[in-house]
């Protein structure tokens, strides 16, 4: 068995990018719904966030299990680019990792 990958380390950073990008939508939405209705108690928070999605979405733990998926696929995609001798990669794949790291850590918080 080898240890070498046959997917280029851009590539790896594309997907890694890509999947990021539904958990920061799903984490924008949610900060954009508490900025805009300020006067709105918990329960109303999440069912204001919750209309904006479509019916088989309709459940706050789905999407944030969903999120954390998201975020973990991103976190292994980004390892798999480290291996790339490309400044400018390596620190994006940090920041996608850092990004990841805290949407995790937010959609845990919100689980609890």
């Amino acid at each position: 068995m080898t240890t070498t990958s046959h997917v280029s380390s851009k590539l790896n950073a594309g997907i890694a990018g890509l999947l990021l990008l539904p958990a920061l939508i799903f984490f924008i939405i949610w900060s954009s719904t508490g900025l805009r209705e300020n006067d709105l108690n918990a329960q109303e928070k999440v069912s204001a966030y919750l209309e904006k999605f479509p019916g088989f979405m309709q459940n706050l733990v789905v999407i944030n299990i969903i999120s954390i998926v998201c975020c973990l696929l991103a976190i292994i995609f980004a390892a798999r680019s480290f291996r790339k001798k490309s400044l400018s990669i390596r620190v994006l794949m940090m920041l996608t990792v850092f990004a990841a790291l805290f949407i995790i850590l937010f959609d845990v918080y919100q689980l609890l």
